[in-house]
């Protein structure tokens, strides 16, 4: 095989790889993860329910709020509920949704009290350091992030470290924080490349197209020199 054969065998391969493109010279599917920042807040409050892991509920003023708050509201007032269950069904003492309730700014304890088919419900009134106590959770019973998010103020985790993005309620130091996923970002991974807008793609993909002709009509040139 002389120069000019040898020449046109490799724009031939050249072209040909540009043809079928395996990679589009930049691939589809460029893999992604999500990184999520947790930030702590130091707080004298119960936190709102929301993506947390404890069961606690706030009942106002409204009886439409839900049924539960309508026999809540008025146990509050020092009343319990007697309730005969159905002889044909199962019976359940785990009637409430929720460890603690606070309804006007005080808060209960419910209970529930099953004497063979009588179920008494009832309201005990506890101190809301008796429910921050409860509800929160040791610093040594959290992930790993949240931990670091408590003792620096912020921290950040990939998503292959995080089940779920939700709040958590800490005591540390005699402190409650509360520590949410303030913001997420999702970037590419691999390579480190930042992902271009699809028409830049689109357009690399038809140069490597075009070049590619080029390379193949260049090999069959320097293949006829070559004989």
């Amino acid at each position: 095989m002389n120069r000019q054969n040898r020449r046109g065998f490799v724009f031939l391969l050249l072209g040909v790889a540009l043809l079928a493109n395996p990679l589009y010279l930049y691939p589809d599917g460029v893999s992604y993860e999500t990184t999520y920042t947790y930030e702590a807040s130091a707080v004298d409050h119960l936190p709102q329910t929301t993506h947390t892991d404890y069961h606690f509920k706030s009942c106002g003023w409204n009886p439409l709020q839900s049924a539960e708050c309508a026999v809540v509201n008025d146990m509050a007032r020092g009343d319990s509920v007697e309730l005969r269950l159905d002889p044909d069904r199962g019976v359940d003492a785990e009637f409430w949704s929720f460890d603690y309730v606070r309804v006007d700014g005080r808060y209960f304890e419910p209970n529930a009290t099953l004497d063979g088919r009588e179920l008494t419900l009832s309201l005990d009134r506890v101190s809301a350091e008796t429910v921050k106590r409860n509800l929160s959770r040791g610093l040594d019973e959290v992930p790993h992030h949240v931990q670091k998010a408590v003792r620096n103020g912020s921290s950040t985790v990939t998503e292959d470290d995080v089940y779920e993005a939700r709040s958590h309620y800490v005591a540390y130091e005699g402190q409650y924080y509360v520590v949410r996923p303030a913001t997420s970002e999702r970037v590419p991974t691999g390579w480190g490349w930042k992902a271009p807008p699809d028409i830049a793609i689109d357009a690399m993909r038809l140069a490597a197209w075009i070049g590619g002709v080029a390379l193949v009509w260049r090999a069959g040139e320097w293949t006829e020199r070559g004989r």
